[in-house]
């Protein structure tokens, strides 16, 4: 009861006119299932089949497209970008700081990042 009178307290009363979607009572509300973002996923797969060195997702909730590497490096390497031309050049720098033999330092500045993995023993 003290939690209700608090979220009153700080967010308002709700008034008359509402009511809770999920609440006990209430009648069911039929609900499409959508598709998050299409083309921004259907363009994550171009890119996957595009780029054979790398693996591409799309992320529906954090809306990011990331990139895991498939070729040999000594760590898992992970790039992420809010756009898949982002995504492209950020891979492009990867691979070019890993052959150049670039720091972690530089890594994180640049925009992609080493994965931590912890390996039972």
């Amino acid at each position: 009861m003290a939690q209700i009178r608090r979220r009153r307290r700080l967010f308002g009363s709700r008034g008359p006119n509402w009511h809770a979607r999920h609440a006990v009572g209430q009648p069911y509300i039929p609900v499409e299932p959508g598709n998050p973002d299409p083309r921004a996923r259907a363009t994550a797969v171009l890119l996957d089949r595009l780029e054979p060195a790398w693996t591409i997702l799309y992320g529906t909730w954090s809306r990011r497209f990331y990139a895991m590497a498939l070729f040999a490096v000594p760590y898992p390497l992970t790039v992420e970008a809010t756009s898949a031309q982002e995504l492209t050049e950020l891979m492009r720098q990867a691979e070019q700081e890993i052959l150049s033999g670039g720091t972690e330092e530089s890594s994180r500045v640049n925009g992609w990042h080493r994965v931590s993995v912890a390996v039972a023993a």
